[in-house]
């Protein structure tokens, strides 16, 4: 694929959208006006007023760096098509998601949900059309990865689960930073659906967190719990539904 040039002489923007760049992993040349757009750049990332000295067909610019340079990565993806897609996903809570295409970090979001990884990963194929897709999971989690795996299973997906031992990051984005680090190493290809069986640690953690999310008035119960780590329940409702239990 080709690159990203950034061209602009508003030092905040180019200070802000290059350390953006630098968060994705994204290759870009810096440019100045001026000089002509070497042929290895396929789309220019400047600022509303400088866009109309831009010698180059392809520019995008956006007050939010982050939309940017999002923008810019689908610019490419249309210039040229993506070869091969691997989607990395870190389980959790709020599950972090990267889509990597042909080695490049194309975009990165944070789910919802186990189940919402689904959507993200229908949008991604969406927005980068390859006849090569692979979505990888990392092994942490067992109860909210099996979640995913099910569910994107179950949507014909093609999956690894990946050792992501070494994929935790100190950041401001650790979950999207252990999905790209997913997504860009190899795991092996379970033949079937996965157990979702929340073990007892997970039980008492989610009750742990009941009685703080409700200042110590519950505990719910395990029932409630086992419900809450299935996916089956919020923590609200499971606490809603244990004080109207009244207990």
């Amino acid at each position: 694929m080709k690159r990203i040039g950034l061209l602009t002489e508003d030092s905040r923007t180019y200070f802000e959208t290059l350390e953006v760049l630098r968060e994705r992993g994204l290759g870009f040349v810096s440019l100045e006006f001026g000089e002509a757009v070497p042929a290895h750049v396929g789309v220019v990332i400047t600022t509303d007023a400088e866009a109309p000295k831009v010698p180059f067909d392809r520019v995008v610019s956006d007050a939010d760096p982050d939309a940017a340079v999002t923008r810019a990565v689908k610019e490419l993806a249309g210039s040229a098509a993506v070869k091969s897609l691997c989607i990395g996903v870190d389980p959790g809570h709020r599950p972090g998601v990267a889509a990597v295409g042909d080695g490049v970090v194309l975009t990165r979001s944070v789910a919802p949900s186990p189940e919402g990884v689904s959507e993200i990963v229908d949008r991604m194929a969406r927005d980068y059309p390859c006849m090569n897709l692979l979505v990888r999971i990392g092994n942490g989690d067992r109860t909210n990865r099996n979640r995913i795996f099910n569910r994107l299973w179950d949507d014909g997906r093609r999956l690894e689960i990946v050792d992501e031992h070494n994929t935790t990051t100190r950041s401001e984005t650790p979950d999207e930073d252990a999905a790209v680090e997913i997504a860009m190493t190899p795991g092996y290809k379970p033949v079937k659906k996965q157990p979702v069986q929340p073990c007892d640690g997970e039980l008492r953690n989610i009750q742990r967190l009941s009685r703080l999310e409700s200042n110590g008035r519950l505990t719910v119960s395990k029932d409630l719990a086992a419900r809450v780590a299935l996916g089956e329940l919020s923590l609200g409702e499971a606490i809603d539904l244990q004080g109207a239990n009244g207990k």
